[in-house]
């Protein structure tokens, strides 16, 4: 019998999204800081969303499948939302070192440098190149939550119950 194929990019579409987007966030993408905690945590999400869709049982293969993909799609999603972001968190990086040499506090001449550095835009090999290292790290914690996650929330083989045994078979009955 052939077990129908489940539909894995729905799911990995929708948690990969969100875990992108949330690791895309300034403060809140630090989550990602513990065990890549919205990459494994999205790919579980889409774990539990496949398992709610596919009838029949999902193995560790389906779930590795799915969170592979979620960490792909979170890798694409999270380059989208940083690349905004990324010439705001350089301003927002030289206020805060001209707020400190205000006070007094002498800064190292490499940050300036540095500063200059990032300042210009992101060449598109740097961020092609960048993307292929987020989805490939991505990728990787994605099967491992989407693993967790199928043996989380996917459904479990029912053993057969033990059947009770035959009952004896009745022979004529002795009416002397």
């Amino acid at each position: 019998m052939n077990k129908p194929k489940p539909e894995y990019l729905r799911p990995a579409l929708i948690a990969g999204a969100v875990a992108g987007l949330l690791s895309g966030l300034p403060i809140i993408g630090a989550g990602n800081c513990l065990c890549c905690l919205w990459i494994v945590g999205g790919a579980a999400i889409a774990a539990k969303l496949l398992a709610s869709q596919t009838p029949g049982l999902l193995t560790a293969g389906d779930g590795a499948i799915v969170g592979a993909l979620t960490g792909i799609v979170a890798a694409v999603v999270d380059t989208l939302v940083k690349l905004p972001l990324q010439r705001y968190n350089l301003e927002l990086a030289r206020r805060i070192l001209d707020r400190f040499s205000e006070f007094g506090t002498d800064i190292p001449s490499g940050v300036e440098g540095w500063l200059d550095l990032g300042s210009g835009s992101l060449s598109p090999g740097w961020l092609l190149l960048g993307l292929f290292f987020s989805a490939a790290v991505y990728a990787v914690m994605g099967a491992l939550g989407g693993t967790i996650g199928v043996s989380l929330f996917g459904r479990k083989a029912i053993p057969p119950t033990p059947s009770a045994p035959p009952a004896a078979p009745q022979g004529p009955s002795d009416a002397a």
